[in-house]
């Protein structure tokens, strides 16, 4: 059964300007992805999962997404355009489990980095195998190259992102960015970063690297989290990575809270939610005076995720559950509610055009 956007819930004889022209992809437990244009809301299309319930991922170019399964064995490519899947791989074999704890996407989509774990069944127990990292080649489907971790030392995460043009790999470990060759995989420099930004006695800064489609490619920009190590607390601001430069520029906001971060299209504010049971907030951070201009109370939910909308004048309350609220960046009013008909994994907004 495909499911079906309702009506928008609003007081008669109103009505919800849009929040832009882009495309939202939703992933359901219903075994599909709904394809919403943002400008009515409405469903426009569906796209089968063959690989179950998926969890969904855009490619650098927007022309593709990347669905993986609740286990974290298969991937599939879907094209956009067409709205058709390129099929599904997984490294898993009948009596071993591989799974993909990192997935990093080359922009020119030539291969991913795979950080997976295998687990072999054996008649009394599993052998757990990893983590590895590997280069996994898209276009024939099968692992090229093991990647040495730096130092012989394994790790159970890894960050690593890609230039825009495809041809270096970051490597962040706990002190620095090393620098390698996409193609050859060696390590071509190294970008010593502890020593270079960070103020002695600072602590190390906990940057996650966050991916934002309204993002300049190249650049991250989120929240960082650091430990005061004179007066024991958690520090709170917001860091700007210019990878290909070099260069960080952060600043403080004070001690820590539990809040969210997403951009806004023009990148001079950003929106968050501050999530607890009796107190759900909206933040709003301005980036051009460097300070958080307005906390908000609104009526939220255990579970959410945050999208800013494709013009900057809506923002959209998805996840958990099967409905999409609708609420005004300019005085945070609740617009209306979108019914998906099944519940949601997680959803992408794909804008008209680059911005």
């Amino acid at each position: 059964m495909t499911a079906v956007a309702w009506p928008i819930a609003v007081a008669a004889g109103q009505s919800v300007p849009s929040g832009g022209t882009g495309t939202l992809y939703v992933g359901t437990y219903a075994r599909q992805v709904l394809v919403i244009d943002e400008a009515t809301m409405k469903v426009k299309d569906t796209i089968k999962s063959q690989l179950g319930i998926p969890d969904i991922s855009l490619s650098f170019d927007r022309k593709h997404l990347y669905l993986t399964d609740p286990g974290n064995e298969k991937v599939e490519i879907v094209d956009l355009a067409t709205k058709k899947s390129s099929g599904v791989f997984t490294l898993s074999t009948d009596s071993t489990k591989v799974r993909m704890w990192g997935f990093s996407l080359d922009p020119k989509e030539r291969f991913a980095i795979l950080l997976v774990k295998a687990y072999q069944e054996h008649a009394d127990r599993y052998e757990v195998r990893g983590p590895t990292l590997v280069r996994y080649d898209l276009a024939t489907r099968r692992v090229t190259d093991t990647i040495p971790w730096p130092r012989g030392e394994e790790r159970e995460g890894a960050q690593i992102v890609f230039s825009p043009d495809g041809k270096l790999m970051y490597f962040f470990t706990q002190d620095d960015v090393l620098i390698y060759d996409a193609v050859s995989l060696k390590e071509v420099d190294r970008w010593e970063i502890s020593k270079t930004l960070f103020e002695e006695g600072l602590g190390r800064i906990n940057f996650g690297l966050p991916y934002d489609v309204y993002e300049e490619p190249g650049f991250y920009t989120g929240l960082f989290r650091t430990n005061d190590p004179v007066n024991h607390r958690t520090q709170m601001g917001v860091a700007r990575m210019d990878l290909v430069n070099r260069q960080l520029d952060f600043y403080s906001l004070g001690p820590s809270q539990a809040v969210s971060f997403r951009l806004s299209p023009d990148r001079k504010k950003a929106y968050g939610i501050h999530s607890e049971v009796g107190n759900y907030q909206f933040w709003t951070f301005d980036l051009d005076s460097r300070r958080v201009v307005g906390k908000t109370e609104f009526p939220g939910r255990p579970r959410m995720g945050l999208v800013v909308s494709s013009n900057g004048t809506q923002l959209y309350i998805t996840t958990a559950g099967s409905t999409i609220d609708r609420y005004s960046t300019t005085d945070f009013k609740h617009l209306g509610q979108v019914n998906l008909g099944a519940d949601m994994t997680n959803v992408v907004i794909v804008p008209a055009m680059r911005p």
